[in-house]
């Protein structure tokens, strides 16, 4: 094979092995601690039924036969008497406390004295700071203040990982991480838990994008699908994990700090594994890219068909930029007009964003509706999304060697949309059916979303691919926060909302697809150039390239 500047084909001969173990489980191990994060909320700050008394003991006529009934006091009946201490259990003649209810003092007056069920969680977000009657519009901030601070992440980091390297972006990202969670876990204060989510968010978008992007950077075209694909099982594993131990703790700091516990591993392990030689290379670095390159085919035991070094000469003519790139306003803005002047990349500029915040709404909001379709179970319900999102992907991992990634994006979401639209036709006598539909839905979601972050990266050329999969990410990241709306306040106006609301963002967002380009086997592009070279030989139209050789050139035909 000759090797005439073509990276993926360089990468072909150094093969998948040891060298790429420690890309691979670093990805790992930041991916499987976004769930706690993502859809945690569904347990750390899930709802309890609780019970409002007035101070002095009055028994007031509620409109409830049960004890726990979720009813705040009337203005009228109010005797509210300000609490020393807010949340301190107190011995109030209050008529009929069941065994193990512990009424709090708080400084609402519509809420003066608290008692909460804790059959179901021991104690939540929403518990510990009483977030109900007049705090409930607290309740979406835990999960919407992460989301922000993701949206902040996917700003700051994308350049971040594209100007200093995808390894030192992640060794960033996680040292800020492991700081931010440690106080969150141990502050006594709200403002201070949110402030600290939403450095959690910044932090997880430094770690996540520059880690993925070195995987698929690191990975020969003919196991990227799969790689990239198998990645998403850690994150899927720990939705499944992230239920076992909500069931078996039941109080949210435990429950987080066990699921943050594998950046005790993380943050030596960043500090030992290489850049990515292709980005080294597109930014002249012949010298690392040559140690990190040497490095894999030792480890790797490859047998090179040409020598590195002729071959990196190529590599760097080919990819390299001026140093001097993107240094200035005037030579980003140059830049930007030039991508915004490819008619491709236009359209992958202006489509993508629109896909990701759809199926990033879709996927959240379908995850963290435990409570809402069952509120008595949200154990069993976080624990079977996470059982369908490891079944999609080993059922869409197979299928994205065979089909394209269009097909299973555009096909997954579609599909999905019809069964979520169907579960509204269903009588409530059919549970079972409608979890079935429910659950069917979110396997089929679940695949499409895990296909897109492989889909993502290859539609950007190496130059970008940090900022562009920054970019989407962000669109993401805005989805995200709509989800909470949705399952928090929508489903307050009608029943069916949700549902109607889930269906309709998958549909539309699966006719998005036939407008972006097919990436399956074939070599994710280095520069703008290659992009358009790529589109004018799908029209037939003969291209010329400096660097891209003949095996290559007839994969991407």
């Amino acid at each position: 094979m000759s090797l005439n500047g073509d990276f993926d084909a360089l990468l072909s001969e150094i093969g998948f092995g040891r060298w790429q173990i420690s890309v691979v489980m670093a990805t790992v191990l930041t991916a499987n601690q976004l769930a706690v994060h993502m859809l945690g909320s569904t347990l750390l700050s899930g709802p309890l039924q609780f019970r409002c008394s007035p101070v002095n003991g009055t028994s007031i006529a509620t409109s409830s036969s049960t004890y726990y009934n979720n009813e705040c006091l009337p203005p009228t009946k109010l005797q509210y008497e300000p609490a020393a201490s807010i949340g301190q259990v107190v011995n109030a003649s209050v008529q009929y406390f069941p065994g193990e209810s512990e009424p709090e003092l708080t400084h609402m007056p519509s809420c003066p004295l608290i008692e909460y069920d804790r059959s179901i969680f021991t104690t939540t977000i929403i518990s510990e700071w009483h977030l109900v009657c007049d705090q409930v519009s607290l309740q979406p901030l835990y999960q919407m203040v992460y989301n922000v601070g993701s949206i902040i992440g996917s700003i700051a980091c994308g350049p971040l990982g594209d100007k200093l390297g995808r390894r030192r972006a992640v060794q960033i990202g996680s040292v800020i991480y492991a700081a931010a969670v440690l106080v969150m876990g141990f502050t006594s204060s709200y403002p201070t838990v949110l402030a600290m989510r939403c450095v959690v968010g910044v932090a997880a978008q430094c770690m996540i994008q520059p880690s993925w992007s070195l995987a698929m950077e690191s990975t020969p075209t003919r196991f990227r699908s799969l790689v990239g694909m198998l990645l998403g099982l850690p994150y899927s594993f720990s939705v499944i994990c992230l239920a076992g131990i909500g069931f078996l703790m039941r109080r949210w700091r435990a429950i987080m700090f066990i699921c943050c516990a594998p950046t005790i591993v993380l943050l030596p392990l960043v500090f030992f594994m290489d850049e990515s030689a292709r980005w080294l290379l597109q930014q002249g670095r012949k010298d690392e890219a040559a140690a990190v390159l040497e490095k894999a085919v030792r480890m790797n035991k490859a047998k090179l068909s040409s020598p590195l070094d002729s071959t990196l000469e190529k590599l760097v003519q080919a990819h390299s930029t001026p140093d001097d790139k993107g240094s200035s306003l005037s030579a980003s803005l140059e830049q930007t007009k030039a991508y915004l002047r490819s008619p491709i990349m236009r359209t992958i500029i202006l489509v993508t964003p629109l896909l990701w915040f759809l199926q990033s709404c879709l996927y959240l909001s379908v995850a963290i509706n435990a409570n809402n379709f069952n509120s008595s179970n949200p154990f069993l319900y976080v624990c079977l999304s996470g059982s369908m999102d490891t079944s999609a992907i080993l059922l869409m991992t197979p299928l994205s060697t065979r089909l394209g990634r269009r097909v299973i994006v555009g096909g997954g979401m579609f599909a999905g949309g019809l069964l979520f639209l169907l579960e509204l036709l269903v009588p409530e006598d059919y549970f079972w059916l409608k979890w079935v539909l429910v659950m069917g839905g979110f396997l089929l979601v679940a695949g499409s979303f895990q296909m897109n972050y492989v889909y993502g990266p290859e539609l950007f050329p190496t130059e970008i691919r940090n900022r562009g999969f920054a970019f989407v990410n962000l669109m993401g990241s805005l989805g995200f926060v709509c989800a909470p709306f949705i399952t928090y306040r929508l489903v307050l106006i009608r029943w069916w909302v949700a549902s109607v609301t889930f269906g309709c963002a998958a549909i539309v967002g699966s006719f998005t697809l036939p407008l972006l380009p097919e990436t399956r086997n074939r070599s994710m592009p280095d520069t703008l150039q290659a992009l358009d070279e790529r589109r004018g030989k799908r029209k037939e139209k003969p291209a010329e390239t400096g660097y891209i050789n003949k095996e290559s050139e007839e994969s991407r035909l």
